[in-house]
């Protein structure tokens, strides 16, 4: 009865009564089948996640493995007095894994070895906030936990580019956990506080790439808030100049955010 009762709970009620077994001491067949239900339930989310990395060139059985090994950190590290659901929690430890074991095997030969070591120092500082906090570090509180500046941090996580793939935002994490690569258009209307930190660094030096005018329609439109109008009469063009610019932008910036597709 107990274990058939096991299957109605949640992944927060299960890990509550492997706490509360730990604590007492209890070994065994009970243990294990407590964690072996919280791994159980949650295979699909690691698979799914794996699914996200399929254009790295790994086997996806590898990538699956690698997920497991976040999911085993998040069961065993998950905080039950922070409000966040362990799916969220769990999501970012599988992806981080995820990402690891790709960035072990593909790791430019150019990129020296200190960066790849400043990279690691920063991964590590965003994971060790996120479990202690439930939530991605501002860009003053990373640089802290690092010990640079936040000139030098937005520095070092441009030079990541190459050696991470694009994030998402953390509500979007929650909510799905396979979820679609958000759009260019998502990334420049939503307000960048509710953007993960290496995603406003991809945005603003992208933007800063555009031509000045694309650049100026893009911050008049999107930044400031400003209609197409009034952003041409700022410019000294017409609506329709400003409407063309702005495709034109946005379709660049499609270009140097979003994932290619591998070519056939």
């Amino acid at each position: 009865m107990e274990k058939d009762r096991s299957h109605q709970l949640s992944n927060e009620q299960l890990l509550t009564r492997l706490r509360e077994a730990i604590d007492a001491g209890i070994t065994g067949d009970e243990l294990a089948r407590l964690k072996d239900e919280i791994v159980r339930r949650n295979v699909g989310l690691v698979k799914s996640i794996a699914l996200e990395f399929t254009n790295s060139g790994e086997e996806l059985e590898d990538l699956i493995q690698a997920g497991y090994i976040g999911l085993l950190n998040a069961v065993a590290n998950f905080d039950l007095s922070r409000k966040v659901r362990f799916s969220t929690y769990a999501s970012h430890l599988i992806r981080g894994e995820i990402r690891h074991y790709i960035r072990d095997k593909h790791a430019p030969v150019h990129v020296p070895q200190w960066v790849q070591a400043m990279n690691r120092r920063v991964t590590e500082a965003e994971e060790e906030f996120f479990k202690q906090e439930g939530r991605p570090p501002t860009l003053q509180e990373l640089a802290a936990r690092v010990g640079v500046d936040e000139k030098q941090l937005v520095e070092i996580l441009r030079g990541r580019e190459a050696m991470t793939y694009v994030s998402i935002d953390e509500k979007r994490r929650a909510e799905d956990p396979n979820p679609a690569v958000p759009s260019i258009d998502h990334f420049i209307t939503e307000k960048e506080d509710g953007l993960p930190l290496d995603v406003r660094i991809r945005i603003v030096a992208a933007i800063e790439r555009l031509g000045e005018l694309q650049r100026r329609v893009v911050e008049g439109i999107f930044y400031q808030g400003k209609s197409q109008a009034e952003v041409g009469k700022d410019l000294g063009i017409s609506q329709r100049q400003v409407s063309r610019m702005k495709e034109a932008a946005l379709r660049a910036l499609r270009d140097k955010l979003e994932p290619k597709k591998d070519a056939e």
